[in-house]
């Protein structure tokens, strides 16, 4: 009797070691593919369909679907327009106007360096717009290959 209970004691044992190794490697594994929610951002539209029909563009234009923004009569916006939820719009300042400092200059210049590297990269090395494209497709459909660091090699 001692014997079966202590063989069922060593089967128990050995399969909470086994739930806590299975645990552990999922948990591993689901860090490993965890990544940025905004690589998975994507933009989806469709195409608008203009009507050059003037009945309709009167209709569309007429004062019957304008209401005044903000109570303001001179600011007039169609009832469907978005403009219509915000508080304020800011006052737009064209960028040619603006006076830019030596440090805005070097982000931006930094900026404009990692917004073309890509595409000197892809000219230098020959590859076509479209292998580009298709890996660039084919990384956010699978995930880019994750190389095992040293403590995975190790293992």
């Amino acid at each position: 009797m001692w014997h079966e209970a202590r063989k069922h004691e060593r089967k128990l044992r050995g399969m909470m070691v086994d739930y806590k190794k299975r645990a552990e490697r999922r948990r591993e594994y689901y860090e490993k593919i965890k990544k940025d929610p905004a690589q998975f951002l994507q933009v989806h539209g469709r195409a608008c369909k203009v009507h050059l029909d003037s009945a309709v563009a009167l209709a569309a234009e007429s004062p019957v679907n304008m209401m005044p923004w903000q109570g303001d009569t001179n600011n007039m916006i169609d009832r469907f327009d978005v403009r219509a939820h915000l508080d304020h719009i800011p006052d737009y300042t064209p960028p040619l106007l603006t006076t830019i400092s030596p440090e805005q200059e070097s982000d931006e210049r930094k900026c404009n360096y990692e917004r073309y590297r890509g595409l000197v990269q892809n000219d230098f090395a020959g590859i076509s717009e479209e292998q580009c494209l298709y890996q660039i497709y084919i990384d956010e459909l699978y995930g880019g290959l994750q190389r095992p660091s040293e403590d995975e090699k190790k293992k």
